[in-house]
Formats: C-alpha cells, structure tokens, sequence
C-alpha cells in the first residue's frame, strides 16, 4: 500500500508540474508570396511563479531569413500568465517551408533544474507570382493622351513667368555679388519643439485614423518624433530602424524621463506599418498623447525663436 501511495503522489505531482506551462507556435497565415513579411509567433501560457528562457533561434533556421524581433507582450487569463513572443521572416524563393519546433527552456519556482519543451512546428506555402508566359508583353497602362486645353496653356504661361522672374531676381543677385556687397537673408528659425507641436496639432486635425486610413497617420506620427528628434538631438533619426533610434537616445539624459514611453510608441508604429497590427482606436490617441509628452518632457526650458541673417557666399 505504502508503494501504491508513492506511485499516485508521484504521477499526481509529474502531472501538476506538466500542467503549469503550454507552449505553441502560429503564423499570420499559411499562404505566402516571394519576399512577403511572415509573422511568426510562439505563445507561452503559464501558471505564476514559472520562469520562462525563449532561446535565440531566429538566425538559425534554414532557408528562412529573419527580419525584426518585436519586445514580448504579455497578458493575464485568469491565474494562467500568457507571453506572446513575436518574430518576422521572410522568404525569397518558392517551396514549402516549415519552421522547426523550438525548444523553450523553464524553470519552477522552489526548483532550480532546467525543464524544456517544444513547440509545435509551422509549414507555409511559399509562391512567386502567377505569370503568363504565352501572352504578349504590353505596358501596365495604355499611353494617356493629354487634349491640348485652356489649362495646359495656363501652366505654360506661369512656368514661363516663373521662369522669368528667377532670371531676373539672378541676375539682380549676380549685380549685387559682383559689386561686392554681401547678399543678406534673414530666416526665422523656429525652434524644433514648436515644430513638432504644431505639425502634430494639424495632423490630430486630419482625423486620418477615424477615416480608416490608420497605416498614413502612424507614418506620419513617427515622422514628426523622428524629424524633432533629429533636430533636437542632432543624429540622423529619419534615416535610422527604430533599435538604432533607442539606442541614441539612451545615452541622452534629456530623454531619460521618457525612453520608456518612446520605445512603446516606435514598437506600435512598426507594428502597423511593417506587421499589418490593427490598433484598436485607444491606441491610436495613446499614440498622440505619447507624442506630446515626448516633445514637451525633452524641450529646451527656454523659448530660441529668434531671427538670424545669413550671408550668402560672395
């Protein structure tokens, strides 16, 4: 009997422990085309006091190249904590591709031994467009004939004054410089925290996401952070990925206060604009309410609108 009782307690304990962790892997669909974006996802569902090692997969797999990592989002349901662990790939020729199980790492709270279990494995259909080889090449459009009207006639006539009126202010400049006297500009120069609100506060006036158009307002959102970060901060953060961005501003104490809040907004924002995420309409005014409180935390605290004059080269 007393072995009897440890076989049960044994069985019962192996099963609790089995129970306290569920992994799993999807993508965004099985069907793909040549160099589109495939959203992998590994979704792991545990029970608290479980801790959880994702291993470092995404430059190992064959034929399959990886192309971002976005930071795990996590959510409770119930007593269960759920982490979704979200990569994207891409595949430049056509076969059928399958993503290997991935062996997820854990360890129970009050034991220190490693455990592993793996997830399931993924099979897409990769495929280049469909083409006709039999049909005759021909242009994508038909060439578009332009009747000879009023307007056309009008446009010739401005680009002919405009075209003018550059000669002549030329050559009024060519006088000057040749006379010596330093050609002088005067430019206001706007500082790039008023900048960025007041193209925030046209942009919030658009109403670009309520019209459906949600992908244009994000672009243009970060647009604006971007190009004050920029010409705030002096790095070339139009030009950057978002990793490249966090990283310069990480070593920039102004930005300290918001860092957190700026790599949220850069991760939704690459959400929409390279996964496909739908953003529910409360993300979409966070996203506005992040911006303004990015621009105001890191503004200067003193008002440089000034007015300078440039001397041209003589």
């Amino acid at each position: 009997m007393r072995k009897l009782l440890y076989i049960i307690i044994f069985f019962a304990a192996a099963g609790s422990l089995y129970a306290q962790i569920k992994v799993s892997a999807d993508t965004d669909s099985s069907k793909y085309f040549v160099g589109d974006y495939i959203n992998y996802m590994i979704e792991v569902t545990t029970d608290p006091g479980v801790n959880v090692f994702v291993p470092v997969f995404e430059d190992s797999l064959e034929n399959i190249d990886f192309i971002q990592k976005y930071p795990p989002t996590e959510r409770s349901a119930g007593s269960k904590n759920i982490a979704v662990y979200h990569y994207v790939f891409s595949v430049y020729d056509s076969s059928e591709v399958t993503f290997p199980p991935i062996n997820i790492g854990y360890t129970v709270q009050g034991d220190t031994v490693k455990q592993y279990l793996d997830t399931n494995p993924v099979t897409v259909i990769v495929s280049t467009l469909p083409v006709d080889p039999q049909a005759e090449i021909r242009d994508v459009k038909a060439p578009i004939k332009i009747p000879l009207d009023w307007w056309i006639i009008l446009i010739i006539a401005l680009a002919v004054l405009s075209l003018a009126a550059g000669g002549y202010f030329g050559y009024r400049y060519y006088k000057k410089k040749k006379s010596g006297a330093p050609a002088i500009v005067k430019k206001i120069v706007i500082p790039p925290h008023k900048a960025a609100l007041k193209s925030l506060n046209e942009l919030e006036s658009k109403k670009l996401w309520q019209q459906g158009k949600v992908k244009d307002y994000h672009s243009e959102i970060t647009g604006i952070i971007r190009r004050y970060f920029e010409d705030r901060f002096s790095f070339l953060a139009m030009e950057m990925p978002s990793s490249e961005v966090l990283a310069n501003l990480e070593k920039i104490k102004e930005t300290g206060e918001v860092f957190d809040i700026t790599r949220e907004f850069l991760s939704n924002a690459d959400m929409v604009k390279f996964a496909k995420f739908q953003p529910m309409p409360s993300i979409n005014d966070e996203m506005m309410k992040q911006a303004h409180e990015i621009v105001n935390v890191t503004k200067p605290s003193e008002d440089l609108t000034r007015e300078v004059e440039e001397v041209q080269d003589v």
